[in-house]
């Protein structure tokens, strides 16, 4: 096995130290000319598919890769870079899998309804439209293409903890509302197994158990971090950026049956309790250790 990671950001660098870790051989992608510098992972530049910024990705990156996977999201426009100028190196890389990562914003607003896989897709943003015309631009390709559908991404360094810390969580009060999250690393353990049993054509929620309302969890995280929480504001008197109003104008309940029974995943961190409990005791350990 040998994979190459289109963009590694948050997920993708998570995935490649993991793949390092069992031993397997793994490039990444990153958008700058050189490539900032990752430990045990060579990099390539790769940028753009338009404007002024373009790098190409080099032959090389591709030589001898049966694995695949982007994390690479759409620009404005809804153009995909890796679709719009990679397609016929990855048509012609004999490629085993070939994996990406999209959004469960595909569903759109179900008023809290439970979807699974063959729930229909109706997004209700742009950028959800987008990702359903490049999950079909795969899916159509030839490649041997897995699609991903993710909630909320947390992890170290990039959780509600580091927010209440920081001082900058807004405890939004919408009774009812939930949202859907997975710990990033309950994304690699599923990609991973995934590319071990490649089913070509197969479409995946990645979503932990438990669908909660976001004071919930900022009433945990400041539990763990023995913090009070902060005021309680009703949705209707939050100040939101547009990007977080898109978020809260949609609510929905992500079904995982499908990531258990089909690739065998048992989650590390099946509620965000879990997930956040290990990134405090984690963080905790470093800082008693300096």
């Amino acid at each position: 096995m040998k994979v190459l990671i289109l963009g590694c950001g948050y997920t993708g660098k998570r995935l490649a130290q993991w793949l390092v870790q069992q031993n397997i051989e793994v490039y990444g992608t990153h958008r700058s000319t050189p490539p900032r510098p990752e430990p045990n992972i060579p990099m390539f530049p790769f940028a753009c598919a338009t404007g002024s910024n373009v790098i190409p990705l080099p032959n090389a990156a591709l030589e001898n890769v049966t694995h695949v996977v982007s994390t690479i999201a759409p620009d404005d426009q809804g153009i995909d870079p890796v679709a719009a100028s990679l397609m016929p190196l990855l048509q012609g890389a004999n490629l085993q899998w070939f994996g990406y990562l999209s959004t469960t914003g595909v569903y759109g607003d179900t008023q809290g309804e439970w979807v699974n896989e063959d729930s229909p897709l109706n997004p209700q943003n742009v950028r959800s439209q987008h990702r359903v015309t490049i999950e079909a631009t795969f899916l159509n390709s030839g490649l041997p293409a897995h699609i991903f559908r993710l909630p909320g991404i947390y992890g170290p360094g990039r959780s509600i903890l580091d927010k209440l810390q920081a001082g900058t969580a807004q405890n939004i009060v919408k009774p009812g509302h939930v949202f859907c999250r997975i710990h990033v690393d309950d994304i690699v353990q599923t990609l991973g197994k995934s590319m071990r049993s490649p089913q070509p054509g197969s479409i995946y929620n990645v979503a932990d158990d438990e669908p909660s309302e976001s004071s919930n969890l900022i009433k945990w995280g400041a539990e763990l971090l023995n913090l009070t929480p902060p005021s309680a504001q009703l949705y209707s008197q939050a100040n939101l950026s547009p990007m977080a109003a898109s978020f809260w104008s949609e609510c929905r309940r992500i079904e995982n049956t499908k990531i258990k029974r089909t690739l065998g995943v048992q989650l590390m961190y099946p509620t965000y309790r879990e997930g956040l409990q290990a990134i405090f005791t984690a963080e905790s350990a470093t800082q008693s250790s300096r």
